[in-house]
């Protein structure tokens, strides 16, 4: 503002703070935003991951009631279902991390003319996230399958 002053003699320059302000307000709606539908999904994959471990064990009951009769472990075989689960979360959240990559660069060039920068720390906090809601989201199935008793469910009770 002060060398505004004295390029253009009479003048009266002032900072127009409001502007700045406002933007910066609108910034940080735009994060608390970001950040809830980034909970809101965690949750939401954490559901579906429900849905689909219990709907494997219930699915697999009689092979899961045989492996109980024949002598199996509850750990072992909970240790058996989590490996699969996770195995799976990983792979899918590999490709889904790629899959976000890749339409963030289409949108960058698109939208901004310009590639979107690859963070590093990103990968493992992603793969860190997968693991809690693929366990999160595996609670009841494991819960479900710890209940399973073999004499019911090999005589299809």
């Amino acid at each position: 503002c002060y060398q505004i002053q004295e390029v253009i003699t009479d003048s009266v320059a002032a900072p127009v703070r409001q502007v700045a302000d406002s933007e910066g307000a609108i910034l940080e709606k735009t994060e608390l935003l970001m950040a809830l539908i980034t909970v809101l999904s965690l949750i939401g994959a954490a559901l579906g991951i429900t849905n689909l471990v219990t709907a494997s064990v219930m699915e697999r009951s009689n092979e899961l009631g045989l492996l109980k009769a024949l002598g199996a472990k509850d750990g072992a075989i909970s240790g058996l279902i989590l490996t699969e689960v996770i195995l799976t979360a990983v792979v899918g959240g590999a490709i889904g991390y790629l899959a976000g990559f890749g339409f963030a660069q289409i949108i960058g060039h698109t939208v901004f003319s310009s590639s979107i920068e690859m963070k590093p720390m990103v990968i493992p906090i992603v793969g860190v996230l997968v693991i809690l809601v693929t366990l999160a989201g595996s609670i009841p199935a494991m819960r479900m399958l710890l209940k399973l008793r073999p004499a019911e469910v090999l005589h299809g009770r």
